[in-house]
């Protein structure tokens, strides 16, 4: 077998593992059985257990901004870029709830530890730079905090906000002045700016 073909099937395995025994019970010997490979072989590739998990959840949150920044990019107007946001938070967007559990195991981590806290910062700052595709940066801070903080109310709490109040919540953080922002328009990567204040605005291609 290739050998990235035997670290995807470990980093494959680590998912598993840590969404069903957390990130303190995923030890090499669980990984290497999910993964039908030796605990030898495992420790080749990656010579310590963090060095496993680091891989699983740096791919984990690559994965995740992946698919916010084609959102994001899909959108042709404010509207639409905060019903992305909406339906992030609602979890329309995450593909499943063990990703959830990923993602709640990696703000355990990142409380605890440098290397854990850079991915997590890492992961931040392409939420932030998908968001600012459509909305001013200060918003997007602001939405990439909202976005995490609902996420968890709503997974975990005994109600889930309703979607209309999330919606709402959501469009009237991107008025102008909402921040306290100057700022009118979004910067995007080509470096032309979309308003994203109207509701019914129609942001450039991207």
């Amino acid at each position: 077998m290739p050998a990235t073909d035997t670290r995807q099937q470990a980093i494959d395995a680590a998912y598993h593992v840590i969404a069903e025994w957390g990130v303190q019970g995923a030890t090499y010997r669980r990984i290497a059985a999910q993964a039908q490979l030796s605990p030898g072989t495992l420790t080749y590739h990656f010579p310590t257990i963090d060095d496993l998990l680091l891989a699983a959840f740096r791919q984990f949150t690559d994965h995740i901004s992946d698919g916010f920044h084609t959102r994001m990019r899909a959108a042709h107007n404010a509207t639409e870029a905060c019903e992305a946001v909406v339906d992030l938070i609602c979890g329309e967007v995450w593909p499943t709830t063990a990703h959830l559990l990923l993602s709640f195991e990696l703000y355990a981590m990142a409380a605890r530890s440098a290397d854990y806290r850079a991915v997590m910062h890492r992961w931040m700052a392409q939420s932030q730079s998908a968001l600012r595709l459509q909305f001013q940066a200060e918003t997007a801070r602001l939405l990439d905090a909202c976005i995490e903080g609902m996420t968890i109310h709503n997974v975990l709490g005994a109600q889930p906000l309703p979607r209309a109040l999330i919606q709402a919540h959501i469009t009237a953080m991107a008025l102008p002045g909402y921040c306290g922002d100057q700022a009118a328009g979004a910067e995007h990567r080509d470096g032309t700016s979309a308003d994203a204040a109207d509701p019914d605005s129609t942001a450039p291609p991207h």
